[in-house]
């Protein structure tokens, strides 16, 4: 499973509601990785500007600081969340965290293997976004049509 708990920051700013959005990623990438999943990641707004990124805590514990000078759109949340837990994935599936420090220059840390990998999970934004408005959408109807009570 995984969990994003959110500081009261960046729920504030975003506005997201975090217990779908796990829900979903959750059923996405338990199913194509045909696994499970136990990943506990904190979501805060980072102190550097202009960066996120994701600490490892333990192979299941994470801190995730999300670029709070960026303007916090659906879009923009969603595919950092999706960069950041990549690295996620390449930590408690395959053992591997880049050690950081190694890089001399930004284009050798833009082009090193885990960033190029990163940023492949940043391309399923659009399809996590309209699950996740569905959701939200049935969720509504759900209520609305008075499914959630007898009678």
């Amino acid at each position: 499973m995984i969990i994003l708990e959110p500081s009261v920051g960046v729920k504030k700013k975003t506005g997201i509601n975090f217990d779908i959005l796990s829900d979903i990623l959750t059923l996405v990438f338990e199913r194509n990785h045909k696994r499970d999943l136990n990943i506990y990641a904190k979501v805060h707004l980072s102190r550097v500007p202009d960066t996120s990124l994701c600490e490892a805590i333990s192979n299941t514990h994470y801190l995730i600081k999300l670029d709070q000078t960026a303007k916090q759109t659906k879009k923009f949340v969603f595919s950092s969340l999706l960069h950041e837990l990549r690295h996620c994935f390449q930590n408690h599936i395959w053992s591997y965290w880049p050690d950081s420090t190694k890089f001399k220059t930004y284009t050798e840390y833009f082009r090193s293997k885990e960033e190029v990998d990163a940023r492949k999970a940043e391309r399923l934004t659009r399809e996590i976004i309209k699950m996740y408005d569905m959701h939200l959408a049935f969720n509504e109807k759900f209520r609305k049509v008075g499914l959630n009570k007898l009678g």
